[in-house]
C-alpha cells in the first residue's frame, strides 16, 4: 500500500502539477480509496504489527509521536489545504513543495520498511 501511495503521488505530480491543474488534482485526491488517503490507517496497522523492530517504529512515528510518518501526514495535509476549493489561487510553489515533501517522507518510510525485510 505504501508503494501504491507513492505511485499516486507521482501520478499527481506528472498529470496535474506541471500543468497547474489544481481542480484535477483536487478531484484526484478526493478519491477516498486512494492509498495516500488511507496512509494513517495503514501506517498505524504497520506500527502495531510485529513486522518492524522497535527502532524502526520509533523512526516512522505517528502524528502523536513525531517521525517521518508524521511528516507524510502533515505535508499531505498541507498539500490538500493549498488545493482546497476555498483557495481560489493555489500557490504553485507551495503545492509543489508539499507534494515533493510528502513523497520524500513516504520514501523514507518505505526505506525503513525495506530495511526490515518488507
Amino acid at each position: 500500500n505504501l508503494l501504491k501511495a507513492r505511485e499516486e503521488l507521482r501520478i499527481a505530480q506528472q498529470k496535474f502539477l506541471f500543468t497547474k491543474d489544481y481542480d484535477g488534482m483536487r478531484e484526484y485526491f478526493a478519491n477516498n480509496s486512494l492509498n495516500i488517503n488511507l496512509y494513517e490507517e495503514n501506517a498505524n496497522a504497520l506500527l502495531s504489527s510485529k513486522a518492524l523492530d522497535a527502532e524502526s517504529k520509533k523512526e516512522i512515528g505517528t502524528i502523536r509521536r513525531y517521525g517521518v510518518g508524521a511528516d507524510v501526514i502533515i505535508m499531505y495535509g498541507s498539500l490538500k489545504a493549498e488545493i482546497d476549493e476555498e483557495n481560489e489561487y493555489p500557490d504553485y510553489s507551495t503545492v509543489s513543495k508539499s507534494l515533493q515533501r510528502t513523497a520524500d517522507s513516504l520514501d523514507e518510510v518505505i526505506a525503513i520498511c525495506r530495511s526490515n525485510g518488507l
